[in-house]
């Protein structure tokens, strides 16, 4: 069974008299920030001059300085860039800075266990990571309530990274709703793909060939879209809520008798060895490798995508709907 934390389980007593660094100021490390420093700890923020994310800062209330300056001046560096930009940053204005005794925080374990990044013998390397987006951290916060997080330690310099990473997440309000304890290797696994085999790609490739085989059949494509797409969220939030068999208690009868049958068809042996091939292709390394290697072709991939999907016929018909439906 999974180890489960929880505020009464840490203090911020081990972070009290240190330096929070955030390097990142995007949608996690913002909300990072903010609840940190809400806790009533010392937060520095690093940002680029005159970048976006560095005037969303100085609007929060920070300070900002550079990348370089909160490296050498701040007791934990909170790395919360974008995976594909760490290993550059790091080497160039990160690395060359660093004095002994540093803990390292990361929102996600790509870097660290592709090995991407190379730290100190005698640094904490921590994970504290949220199960969602940062404005749902935030927001959670500011109600008084946390959002789970997964919590990691790859190397405990200090003899007392964990400690360190308890109160991380205690500050950034996790372990009021429960923090689990993992391995970088574990989360960054899972994590990958459940992105790929459901959130990102299984479900919205089903949500198109199911909305296709629709239309293609001569049904309208506007029942085809609220069908196949809008009503996704209705399920979502019973399968949040209740699991999957009290989903299955909550839908008609002739949901659950149709579902029954259809299931099974759509995730036979194939589909499962396939789910195989692409857990391979993260454990292995492969997915990493290609993802890192050449920033054209990645940049590529994510644009020929994001361009079909908006030249396609669901997204004209979502479009044109939005204007003549209220949902």
């Amino acid at each position: 069974m999974a180890r489960i934390y929880y505020d009464i389980d840490t203090s911020l007593s081990e972070l009290q008299d240190s330096i929070i660094g955030i390097i990142g100021y995007g949608n996690q490390g913002r909300a990072q920030a903010l609840n940190l420093r809400d806790s009533g700890l010392s937060v520095r923020v690093a940002a680029r001059d005159q970048s976006p994310s560095g005037a969303i800062a100085i609007k929060d209330g920070f300070e900002t300085e550079s990348i370089e300056r909160v490296a050498a001046n701040c007791d934990v560096l909170a790395i919360m860039l974008p995976d594909e930009v760490i290993a550059d940053v790091y080497k160039a204005s990160i690395e060359p800075y660093l004095t002994s005794g540093r803990s390292f925080v990361f929102a996600h374990g790509f870097a660290i266990h592709n090995k991407i990044v190379s730290l100190p013998d005698d640094a904490d390397i921590i994970l504290v990571a949220p199960t969602g987006p940062g404005r749902k951290l935030r927001s959670l916060y500011i109600e008084g309530k946390g959002l789970p997080a997964l919590v990691a330690v790859a190397q405990n310099g200090s003899g007392r990274a964990f400690e360190k990473c308890l109160s991380y997440a205690l500050g950034i309000g996790s372990t009021r709703a429960g923090v689990i304890e993992t391995t970088f290797s574990e989360e960054t696994v899972t994590d990958l793909f459940c992105e790929q085999s459901v959130l990102c790609g299984g479900v919205p490739a089903l949500i198109k060939a199911s909305f296709d085989t629709l239309v293609e059949s001569g049904y309208q494509p506007e029942l085809a879209y609220i069908s196949c797409l809008k009503e996704v969220k209705l399920i979502a939030d019973l399968l949040f809520e209740r699991g999957i068999d009290g989903m299955r208690e909550s839908i008609s009868t002739t949901a659950q008798y149709g579902s029954a049958l259809a299931g099974e068809e759509l995730v036979d042996d194939r589909t499962r060895h396939k789910l195989k091939k692409i857990l391979r292709r993260i454990e292995t390394g492969e997915f990493a490798r290609s993802f890192l290697a050449t920033e054209g072709e990645r940049e590529a991939t994510i644009e020929n995508l994001l361009a079909s999907e908006k030249r396609s016929r669901l997204a004209r018909t979502g479009k044109d709907l939005q204007t003549k439906i209220q949902f």
